[in-house]
């Protein structure tokens, strides 16, 4: 009596190689989406951050100006444009200072504060 030799036949093989390789492509595909959802997300923080510093700059001017004003500025490697203006609000004593930051190919991001004029 001969004894069987363990082991897989060809067929076994191929059939786990033809798995094991659509599980790569599978994540090869969700790695490429992954960095650009990061990429997004990095983009978007600037401008956040170009956003706030705009804000902040109104906010500690003792004055508030009513002109529209716009610039670009340069962050991360990225030049970003950015727009500001004030409309007045339908409560006396109060105006809207807005800002506008875009990025190529990316939504607008807006900020506004609300500001007590005399």
């Amino acid at each position: 009596m001969e004894r069987a030799e363990g082991g897989f036949t060809l067929i076994e093989v191929l059939v786990a190689m033809v798995i094991v390789a659509t599980a790569l492509v599978a994540m090869v595909g969700r790695l490429g989406a992954s960095s650009d959802v990061q990429r997004t997300l990095a983009l978007h923080t600037l401008m956040l951050d170009v956003a706030l510093n705009r804000i902040e700059r109104q906010r500690l001017q003792k004055t508030v100006s009513g002109d529209e004003r716009d610039g670009t500025v340069e962050a991360g490697g990225v030049t970003l444009a950015w727009r500001l203006w004030s409309e007045k609000t339908e409560m006396d004593g109060f105006l809207r200072q807005n800002v506008a930051v875009r990025a190529p190919g990316e939504p607008e991001l807006r900020l506004f504060l609300y500001r007590g004029v005399e």
